[in-house]
């Protein structure tokens, strides 16, 4: 009978049971030392067996990150690692600090002005907390900022629901595109390349077609979307998922400047809805079938790297 040395629980959300069954299946074989269990959407110390509070745990939380005392979830007696939700500007600042490549962002306000030396002669106007869609980011002028007003955005604009944010604009070619890299504990399951169907606005278009033109990749019904691997950009993510090694998850954007060829990290998507083999917003992608979801598994085989990724942290952090 084999002799466990470390116990692994990793809790996930329940649509993704089947994927973490499969991921469970070959951490078993991979180390069968490790004591695992795949829980989802819920775990708390009352809920385990004695034998895995008597080994060296680590507990991977991928929804429902635990507050900090036993009472509210969190288990004690163990190494445990969450998924998290932090603002724009927090995630700057922490760029920053590990020099890794970013875009200058700020609050946007009414009347501010924006240093061009620092942001250049355009920025991006983006939606500080409605996230995913896509809409309602726009390129502006920044000798413009100051000078905008509420009347100026369409009627059903998301700057009359939502607070604003203002970051520098880097053109990544004639149409907007962006590289996406999953990282999951460390390892890259999967990456591919958006790319919006229609250009940038002219820089002489009116400033009603630049606020009803949104420049994101991600607004669903106008991008395309396939398979790629850049290992330039990998390399960056991995970098950045260094930088958050408390974060099992992360959907790190990247943008490749089309003039200077220079890479840049947007954001890194830490609040654990971007599991999107099996994501209830995954199945909302147009295009997105049971073949596609296969080519996402197959890219760098996904459960095989998730496995991998689980044994080489729990034999880190487990102790």
């Amino acid at each position: 009978m084999t002799e466990y040395t470390k116990a692994l629980i990793v809790v996930h959300r329940e649509e993704s049971a089947d994927d973490f069954r499969e991921i469970a299946i070959r951490v078993k074989k991979l180390d069968p030392t490790i004591c695992g269990a795949m829980a989802p959407e819920y775990i708390s110390e009352e809920m385990l067996p004695a034998h895995f509070l008597a080994l060296p745990l680590l507990v991977v939380y991928l929804v429902n990150p635990p507050a900090s005392n036993a009472d509210q979830g969190i288990i004690l007696n163990a190494t445990n690692i969450a998924v998290e939700s932090i603002n724009k500007i927090q995630e700057y600042e922490h760029f920053k600090k590990h020099n890794i490549p970013c875009l200058p962002i700020a609050r946007f306000q009414w009347g501010m002005k924006l240093d061009p030396k620092i942001y250049g002669d355009w920025v991006v106007l983006k939606p500080e907390n409605i996230q995913s869609t896509g809409q309602d980011v726009n390129m502006v002028p920044t000798k413009l900022i100051p000078t905008l007003k509420l009347t100026d955005f369409p009627k059903d604009h998301l700057i009359h629901q939502d607070s604003y944010l203002v970051q520098k604009l880097v053109k990544t070619g004639e149409n907007p595109n962006t590289y996406r890299a999953t990282v999951f504990m460390g390892a890259i399951l999967s990456s591919g390349f958006a790319r919006m169907v229609y250009p940038y606005p002219v820089e002489s278009s009116e400033l009603s077609t630049l606020l009803s033109t949104t420049v994101a990749t991600n607004f669903l019904s106008h991008r395309t979307r396939h398979f790629v691997k850049d290992l330039e950009a990998n390399d960056l993510a991995l970098k950045v998922a260094e930088a958050f090694p408390n974060n099992p998850l992360l959907a790190i954007d990247i943008l490749r400047d089309g003039d200077t060829n220079k890479l840049y990290v947007l954001e890194t998507n830490l609040g654990g809805n971007t599991w999107h083999f099996s994501s209830a917003l995954s199945r909302n992608y147009p295009g997105y079938d049971d073949a596609t979801r296969k080519a996402t598994l197959l890219q760098y085989g996904a459960w095989d790297a998730a496995a991998q990724a689980l044994v080489k942290k729990t034999h880190e952090l487990a102790i």
